[in-house]
């Protein structure tokens, strides 16, 4: 696969994929531009992104399309959390593609490194949870996901009020999305009048964190707070327990995602996590989407099929109430849209977040459980 993964999903591809209904003849078409990881050691995000967007799609498409007409999608390799790679991805969907709106980039380190090149000129809405993203001055992104600050609030909370654990470590990957939320951890534990017992850092993809560990136990931590990315986590509780060390580990949506749980194994059992998206959640929303969506991929239904399956929703309403593509009447429109999708009821601030709500998760028998929701 070439670094550039263009693929001009047709209004016939997205229905026939998930089987709804006949095509609708190939006209004049809104576009929509699609910014993930398709190559690299996320790839796998990327692939979930892409099945929650066509199935979106095809349900779009279905009912009438886009201002009468088939939405088109087009997909751009970001790579993940790789800058240069997003910033090629972007420069695409806006100068090759001619996209007006995009979903992604997802990771924040991207999403904060292309925004100078795409505000004013498209809307983005993305699931990028650092606090910066809707707090850079960038004019046309929107944010669906809770940030971190409402996930590192309600862990700690959850932490001291539910498992009376107050004595809390923190480790956190070394980029913008890792530096930022352990910046919101630490504030939270602050706020509730205590100090992180230990600070620890890591580089991506890193495989040994022994050192680190072994710095936390003996600074005493009882649970040690994570903001890292699904595999890094996996081999940090791995190690933890091959270790023999007896901590609770908590984090943000990392915790609870399908790559977290199956590297985690029993070493992953009792995590906790900040999430928007739990396939077993009982919520009627929820497991609506999570039988067309198996039923579409013959795939387990996760955070960023969700994500972006209710991304390519927003954005299709959002087309219609602005009449066009155009990005400030686009971010003009979100600001006026409601819309209740599968992570949330979305109402958009005046800064672009859309989401004020987050699931505590826990890992139970390999699988993630929703214990409580948490409403800011």
């Amino acid at each position: 696969m070439t670094a550039s993964v263009r693929i001009a999903f047709s209004a016939a591809a997205a229905l026939l994929a998930a089987g709804l209904a006949t095509p609708l003849p190939v006209a004049a078409q809104v576009t929509l531009g699609v910014a993930a990881p398709l190559t690299g050691p996320r790839a796998n995000l990327g692939r979930y992104t892409r099945q929650g967007v066509d199935l979106a799609v095809a349900e779009i498409n279905a009912a009438g399309g886009v201002l009468g007409k088939p939405l088109q999608v087009v997909y751009e390799d970001d790579q993940a959390d790789n800058p240069n790679a997003a910033m090629n991805a972007v420069n695409r969907l806006l100068s090759q593609d001619k996209v007006q709106v995009f979903l992604g980039p997802h990771f924040s380190v991207a999403q904060m490194a292309t925004q100078k090149t795409f505000c004013g000129k498209a809307l983005s809405i993305t699931g990028a949870s650092g606090v910066p993203v809707t707090n850079n001055g960038c004019s046309t992104v929107v944010r669906i996901r809770a940030n971190d600050n409402v996930q590192a609030k309600a862990l700690v909370e959850y932490a001291r009020s539910t498992l009376k654990l107050d004595r809390i470590g923190v480790i956190s990957i070394n980029d913008d999305f890792g530096k930022a939320g352990a910046a919101r951890v630490i504030k939270a534990i602050e706020e509730a009048g205590l100090k992180p017992v230990r600070v620890e850092t890591h580089n991506a993809e890193d495989k040994d964190f022994s050192a680190q560990l072994g710095r936390l136990r003996d600074a005493g931590a009882a649970m040690i707070i994570m903001w890292t990315h699904d595999n890094e986590a996996a081999l940090i509780v791995r190690q933890a327990a091959q270790l023999g060390l007896n901590m609770k580990f908590a984090g943000s949506t990392s915790l609870s995602q399908p790559v977290f749980v199956k590297l985690a194994g029993e070493a992953g059992e009792g995590a906790i996590s900040s999430s928007d998206f739990v396939p077993s959640n009982p919520d009627a929303m929820v497991q609506a989407f999570v039988k067309k969506y198996e039923a579409a991929t013959k795939t387990e239904a996760e955070l960023y099929a969700a994500t972006y399956y209710d991304g390519a929703h927003l954005a299709a309403k959002a087309i219609a109430m602005a009449g066009g593509t155009d990005p400030l009447k686009l971010r003009e429109a979100f600001g006026r849209l409601q819309h209740t999708g599968v992570l949330a009821s979305y109402r958009c601030e005046a800064n672009g977040d859309c989401n004020h709500q987050i699931y505590i998760v826990e890992v139970r028998k390999g699988q993630p459980l929703v214990r409580t929701l948490v409403k800011f």
